[in-house]
């Protein structure tokens, strides 16, 4: 059983981790905008605005330009017409499913003969590894794929915050205002004059008014979550950054124990009665030297808009109660769901480089854990970020399962807006 379970961790290791293989490269300097949240959630859009080619190349594109054209006409029209119909002014930002196949169409033919779009999936997207998910596909693929995501993205964010639909999480994601009020509907009417006859147009791209849209509709509902605590390696997990370098990772069963929150449910709380049993547990393996550090993971999850990071209070909670030094100790303030608790953890052990073919712990209270290694999850995994973040591995005990990261986490996922 040991040998298969050391022949898995080297597939995972081989298949996610080959940069030169795959394209991702470790410290990629990755386009950015003046919005981190543009940048985690939309980075095929960042790219292309940052690359002064490929931008003039879909500008001057006509079918793009057709595009944005009749956008710039229906919004100008909606605006006057619509009266207080958010529904009626929103399906002006929205994209169609005809207008989605005419771009999808047209980047196809664009990938064949443009060879500066050919070096930007190559040279940009591969190795930003934002599309990790897309690696085993074709150039031309790759690039479809992020733009569908993209776009279904910003369509989510819209139906969401603009519209009131429920997300899937709805007692933690959901839109903070009551959508019928005049208010909402002012507020959303104002902010689209401002974005479509106010605010200076950098660009003429065909998906710019859209973006700007979700963006302005997670601004007014003070969505920022996934923007909060950056930059880490600067901030809360500087520390730990700079201990990691002194890390004899051979001499420790385990690279990690990562300890999964169980936010409160009340606004007074900063941890509930679970959250700390959790704490206590991943102690247990921390105190019996089974890792070097602990990673706690949980953001602004419980209960709806919560003022406190989970994680934030865990890492304080270990400090001032257990007294594990800060630079043990790195944080994911961003997790919402176990799906993610284990998606950022990867990504944090694959951004500061730790052993990747090292299995971890994650360690959580008995009924969670249950539910960490039954196959349901793994299908959750597939059902919500189409691939599985983790290879779950052996259960030591009731509340504790080994696991190793996998490299497909580093793909972004919009129609998770808040932590994508």
């Amino acid at each position: 059983m040991k040998k298969i379970i050391h022949i898995l961790i080297a597939l995972v290791f081989v298949s996610g981790y080959s940069q030169k293989e795959k394209g991702f490269e470790l410290g990629y300097p990755s386009s950015k905008s003046s919005s981190l949240i543009q940048d985690k959630n939309f980075y095929l859009l960042t790219a292309i605005q940052n690359d002064k080619v490929v931008s003039q190349l879909l500008e001057n594109d006509s079918v793009f330009k057709t595009i944005f054209n009749k956008q710039q006409q229906e919004l100008s029209s909606k605006l006057n017409s619509c009266k207080d119909s958010l529904s009626c002014l929103i399906k002006g930002y929205q994209f169609k499913e005809k207008e989605l196949e005419s771009i999808e169409e047209e980047l196809r033919i664009l990938m064949k003969d443009k060879k500066e779009l050919q070096d930007f999936v190559k040279n940009n997207l591969r190795p930003s590894g934002k599309y990790e998910n897309f690696k085993n596909r074709s150039d031309t693929e790759l690039l479809l794929k992020a733009w569908q995501v993209c776009a279904k993205g910003m369509n989510h964010i819209m139906t969401v915050y603009g519209l009131g639909e429920a997300p899937q999480y709805a007692k933690m994601d959901s839109v903070s205002y009551d959508v019928h009020s005049e208010f909402y509907k002012g507020s959303i009417f104002m902010w689209s004059d401002f974005l479509h006859n106010k605010k200076p147009k950098g660009n003429r791209l065909f998906f710019q008014e859209s973006l700007d849209f979700s963006l302005s509709l997670l601004y007014m509902n003070h969505r920022d979550e996934v923007a909060r605590y950056e930059p880490l390696e600067e901030k809360e997990n500087k520390k730990a950054i700079a201990n990691l370098k002194q890390v004899n990772f051979d001499a420790f069963d385990y690279a990690s124990v990562l300890i999964l929150g169980n936010g409160p449910e009340n606004y007074q709380d900063r941890l509930s009665a679970i959250g700390k049993l959790n704490l206590r547990l991943g102690v247990l393996e921390y105190e019996a030297k089974k890792a070097p550090l602990i990673i706690v993971s949980g953001g602004h999850a419980h209960p709806f808009r919560a003022a406190y990071c989970e994680a934030i209070e865990m890492k304080k909670e270990l400090m001032n109660i257990y007294h594990i030094p800060e630079e043990n100790i790195l944080i994911d303030p961003f997790a919402r769901h176990t799906t993610t608790n284990l998606r950022n953890a990867s990504r944090l052990m694959i951004a500061y480089q730790m052993p990747l073919d090292k299995k971890s712990i994650v360690v959580t209270n008995a009924n969670h854990s249950d539910y960490v290694g039954n196959p349901n999850f793994n299908a959750r995994c597939m059902e919500e970020l189409g691939y599985l973040p983790a290879i779950i591995l052996k259960r030591l005990n009731s509340t504790t399962i080994e696991f190793v990261p996998k490299i497909e986490s580093l793909h972004q996922n919009p129609i998770d807006p808040l932590d994508p």
